[in-house]
């Protein structure tokens, strides 16, 4: 398969998967506990709509991947800090390790734009 080709399926696929589990999360947030504080919400919400956002912005570099290199940085810092905060209050016992696989997957999305981004100008 051609890099560009791969490049391109690379970034779409990973905003599928940013798409996939913040889209059901944001929906489910609607219903969930009432004893949760409003403010607890709206952060948890904004991290989500964060997430949707990114996706989208992975899909538009996907179709144009000779363009804004610059939101790949972003979220390739993104998904490590998500990797490692949820790492870390798996390993303090606050999480369970189902976070630390969904963290797995955007680490390797991290590892996978890094690859991208040191090689692409190379095409």
């Amino acid at each position: 398969m051609e890099k560009k080709v791969y490049y391109k399926y690379l970034l779409i696929i990973g905003s599928i998967w940013n798409l996939a589990l913040a889209i059901p999360i944001l929906i489910m947030s609607f219903f969930i506990n009432p004893g949760l504080s409003l403010l607890g919400l709206l952060y948890y919400q904004a991290f989500i709509w964060a997430v949707i956002l990114f996706g989208i912005g992975y899909g538009v570099v996907g179709l144009n991947i000779d363009k804004n290199h610059a939101l790949i940085v972003l979220g390739v810092m993104g998904k490590v800090l998500v990797f490692l905060y949820y790492l870390t209050y798996f390993i303090i016992g606050i999480l369970d390790i189902s976070y630390v696989l969904i963290g797995t997957g955007d680490l390797i999305f991290a590892i996978l734009f890094i690859e991208f981004l040191l090689n692409y100008k190379k095409l």
